[in-house]
């Protein structure tokens, strides 16, 4: 079992049952990203639809986003994966961008992770994306194509690359998932060993 596996299990399945009080230490627990924090509480959860272990981590973030203050997690779908064009990537993105602008987030990422991991589909083209979708009951073709194609969403794709090109320049962004804490602190998944010691730690960087 690779140790990321291991933290994932680790993570939805606590080994043991103890007083949820932790201390965290900088450089063990979270690192410290040389960059101005953000100006309101933010969670950012850097993942891929084609990563496995944003995959198995998905139920966490789902999870984390429901018991956060409304608004305060947000994913950012990266396109930097090796061995998958970059473009196709991007698809996905759009993607995510169209379900969360319909309120239907959560639903279709499951239905994209599960059909790349489960069902060992691919994507193509921006139409098998709106396929999957309407398949799925997320949104209809003239919704999903009334989205896709507005300079909303083509905005926030584009602050999707600025951003992952701005923490991978910082050295804070090398793989994913990776979540940093109001801009300025990465934590360090392999020294968390439940989801309460995770969302304290976070807790204590929203309010550090």
């Amino acid at each position: 079992m690779t140790k990321k596996l291991f933290l994932i299990v680790a993570l939805i399945f606590p080994l043991a049952l103890f007083a949820k009080e932790f201390t965290f230490e900088e450089g063990k627990h979270f690192s410290r990203i040389k960059t101005e924090k953000s100006e309101k509480p933010q969670v950012t959860e850097f993942f891929s639809y084609y990563c496995p272990h944003c995959y198995n981590f998905e139920m966490i973030a789902q999870r984390l986003n429901k018991e956060l203050p409304a608004g305060t997690f947000v994913k950012s779908h990266v396109n930097f994966l090796n061995g998958i064009d970059p473009k196709t990537q991007s698809l996905l993105s759009v993607g995510y961008l169209v379900a969360k602008q319909a309120g239907k987030a959560s639903e279709a990422s499951d239905a994209i992770f599960s059909f790349i991991h489960r069902n060992r589909g691919s994507f193509a083209t921006i139409g098998d994306v709106r396929r999957l979708f309407v398949l799925n009951d997320i949104v209809t073709e003239e919704k999903f194509d009334q989205l896709a194609g507005s300079m909303a969403i083509a905005a926030q794709e584009q602050y999707m690359v600025e951003q992952q090109k701005r923490f991978s320049e910082l050295r804070a962004l090398t793989g994913v998932p990776t979540f940093i804490v109001n801009d300025i602190y990465r934590i360090e998944l392999t020294s968390i060993k439940s989801y309460d010691e995770l969302k304290a730690l976070v807790d204590y960087l929203l309010e550090k």
